[in-house]
């Protein structure tokens, strides 16, 4: 998901404050603007996403794609599209699969659109392709609150289920909390799960949310009342008698960093150096700017007792997501439990005008493109055909969403297309748990807490 752009914005300019010294790896003789160029066949579509991938991708220090070969691979497939009478979709999209496969960034998602004949359109996102996994379906999530809600050992549950904001019509996450009783007489286990990070958004934008109490309830069970995203009043995370926590990100899409310091730094008591991100500083291919330590604050008002942290994950753990797992996995208390996270942690700009001219890398093309393609998916493929010929009439556009940073573990360990991988690796039981209605993986969580292994 899409991180928060006034972040990545503020971040980005620090970055670019702070880094000297640059070592330029390569050159490039002309810098070609893949967002000022408007193609008219599919050959000229083909080298400006080529060039502009070549100069602006952020992993290719990291990538084993050789993107030389695939140039001479593809260029005369797509120089062959415009002597034919007809391309049909499956060639179209035929030929992007194979231009982006194994690419290593899983934030990647390229939209091509082409309008001779009746238009066809290609989509490819690398990571669905690599890492595609049923685990945390709304099915099975909606299974498992049914299993914990039902659990013999349950003391208190708050839950709020994801649904869309009816005044803005944008996504609410669901936020769920329970109590669970501990090894001991008296000892308690907090849980916490949230489906999308927009927790901090939620608590302190009053408009924003039109089911605000019954949403915000489990977040304050939790964490405590809030004021703004401090808090003001002990919740049950913060309470002696709980002698651990378990987040809760199985399925969790990811969203905004501005989650990460109230809701996740707040489970440490110090800074937090989750890794390293870089930035590139040119259009050659290897000018990348100095690795940046990459700090998650803790808040004044965390939880003062240290206390088992588990964050329980699976492979549709995303993006920021999985920043907060790299960062309770480096808590000298924290440990993560389940599947290895999807692997997709670069962060985000969206619209090109912001990134690629502006950082040498990231988003890049037509963002009208990307634009209506987010609007109108939901309507179906014919009806957006129907919308791009209208808008596009004879062009080729393109849109490439892209890392803008690429960044590494504490260990300068490769994350992106890799993900975190658990200290305690535990399967998804799909079976198990509709027919045995048992949560294995979250009876792995709290094992750990109660017994310490």
């Amino acid at each position: 998901m899409k991180q928060s752009f006034t972040n990545i914005i503020v971040l980005s300019a620090l970055l670019l404050v702070t880094m000297a010294s640059c070592r330029k790896e390569s050159t490039v003789e002309k810098f070609v603007n893949p967002n000022s160029r408007t193609c008219f066949s599919y050959s000229t579509q083909f080298e400006a996403v080529w060039q502009g991938m070549d100069q602006g991708y952020v992993f290719w220090g990291s990538d084993t794609v050789d993107w030389d070969a695939r140039y001479k691979e593809f260029k005369p497939v797509f120089e062959r599209f415009d002597t034919m009478a007809y391309v049909s979709q499956a060639e179209y999209q035929e030929a992007y699969n194979g231009l982006f496969e194994g690419i290593l960034d899983h934030h990647l998602l390229g939209l091509f659109f082409a309008p001779d004949n009746n238009g066809k359109f290609a989509m490819v996102s690398p990571g669905v392709n690599d890492y595609y996994h049923t685990t945390s379906t709304a099915a099975e999530r909606a299974k498992e609150l049914e299993v914990l809600r039902n659990r013999s050992d349950l003391i208190k549950y708050v839950g709020f289920d994801e649904t869309v904001d009816p005044k803005y019509n944008i996504p609410v996450p669901g936020t769920y909390f329970a109590l669970l009783k501990g090894r001991k007489e008296g000892e308690m286990i907090a849980y916490f799960r949230f489906t999308g990070f927009s927790l901090a958004e939620m608590v302190q934008n009053r408009d924003y949310l039109y089911y605000k109490i019954s949403a915000l309830a489990p977040i304050k069970a939790f964490y405590g009342t809030t004021d703004g995203i401090g808090l003001t009043e002990r919740g049950y995370a913060n309470n002696d008698s709980v002698t651990g926590i378990i987040i809760d990100l199985r399925g969790n899409g990811g969203g905004s960093t501005a989650d990460l310091v109230p809701f996740i730094g707040s489970l440490s008591q110090s800074n937090n150096v989750v890794g390293y991100t870089r930035i590139k500083d040119g259009f050659g291919r290897l000018d990348y700017a100095p690795w940046v330590e990459y700090n998650v604050g803790c808040p004044q008002a965390h939880l003062l007792k240290a206390k088992p942290v588990v964050a329980l994950v699976d492979i549709n753990s995303v993006s920021c997501a999985e920043l907060a797992t790299m960062l309770i996995k480096n808590l000298p208390y924290g440990k993560v439990i389940g599947e290895r996270t999807y692997g997709a942690i670069g962060a985000l700009l969206t619209n090109s005008t912001y990134s690629h001219d502006m950082f040498y890398s990231g988003c890049m093309g037509e963002y009208a493109l990307f634009n209506d393609y987010q609007q109108y998916v939901y309507l179906g493929f014919d009806e957006l055909i129907r919308i791009y010929r209208s808008e596009y009439k004879n062009t080729y556009p393109f849109y490439i969403y892209t890392s803008t940073f690429n960044m590494v573990d504490k260990d300068y360990n490769q994350v992106e297309g890799v993900g975190v991988q658990p200290d305690i690796e535990y399967p998804y039981l799909g079976n198990r748990l509709f027919n045995d209605k048992r949560d294995f993986q979250l009876e792995r969580a709290i094992s750990y807490i109660k017994l310490g292994r």
